[in-house]
């Protein structure tokens, strides 16, 4: 894994990805650590999880905090943080909706690894291709605390791969078979806190256990093309937001925050 990372968002569709260097500042990702910080501390003992195909209880770990944006007003404003967006116009084009959020934070000598997966897979109420993921790095990560690793191109033609068991203590519990060959293929997605990085939701990516001394903290936002993608709100299971551009004709009970407009009340 030796490959330097995709930086041309023009080579976005053709890679599967792009890194964005220095997108928040210093200031910016204080404040979300400091967010970050409150809800840790707030988790519950235990939590009800998707792993290993199935909803199951398991103690509460920080790599679960799923869906933080509808129920806390900060991370839905940095969900619509212009220059977040921005980044996924590059790649989507103008016409935005967020679909989802997952803080993922691998604990300092005890962070789980996340095998070799999708995203778009684990989606049964989102219809489309047009839909990225973006990887915020709130700290500093690298090889040594369990940074990303993507296999670039795999994503071509969309195959949607069988899920098997790990048979391992990992986030997922589940992933997809890969040769060597195409492990060999991985790039390293190493960068410094308030840089991000955009996934195809088709591409393969995953990481390693973090059995560092430092924290490995992330916030993964899923946006997709409001035009080219319908999600079914009935399904769904958070709300979906409009966060630039104009919807689609498909577009059912999508919520509007575009930049400007004010949040909603958090959802209880």
């Amino acid at each position: 894994m030796n490959a330097k990372p995709n930086t041309d968002p023009g080579r976005y569709h053709a890679e599967g990805f792009c890194l964005f260097r220095d997108v928040l500042s210093t200031e910016e990702i204080e404040a979300t650590r400091g967010e970050l910080d409150r809800l840790i501390a707030a988790m519950p003992k235990r939590q009800v999880v998707y792993k290993d195909g199935e909803n199951r209880e398991v103690d509460a770990r920080p790599e679960y905090l799923t869906e933080p944006h509808p129920k806390h007003p900060f991370w839905l404003e940095l969900c619509r943080n212009p220059r977040v967006l921005d980044a996924v116009e590059q790649v989507l084009g103008p016409d935005l909706i967020l679909i989802m959020s997952h803080l993922i934070v691998k604990r300092a000598g005890d962070g789980l690894p996340v095998a070799w997966h999708q995203d778009n897979t684990y989606w049964h109420s989102v219809q489309g291709t047009d839909v990225t993921t973006v990887w915020l790095a709130i700290d500093d990560t690298d090889q040594a605390n369990g940074c990303m690793q993507v296999i670039p191109c795999t994503h071509d033609g969309y195959p949607e791969l069988d899920k098997v068991s790990t048979g391992a203590d990992d986030l997922l519990g589940l992933t997809v078979e890969v040769t060597n060959e195409m492990e060999e293929a991985g790039v390293c997605l190493e960068m410094a806190a308030g840089s991000l990085s955009v996934h195809d939701s088709f591409v393969l990516h995953g990481s390693d256990p973090n059995t560092s001394g430092r924290r490995r903290a992330a916030y993964t936002m899923r946006y997709a093309n409001a035009k080219t993608v319908r999600v079914n709100t009935g399904e769904h299971w958070v709300p979906v937001y409009l966060v630039r551009g104009e919807a689609g004709k498909g577009a059912v009970n999508y919520v509007d925050i575009r930049p400007g407009r004010e949040l909603p009340p958090p959802v209880i």
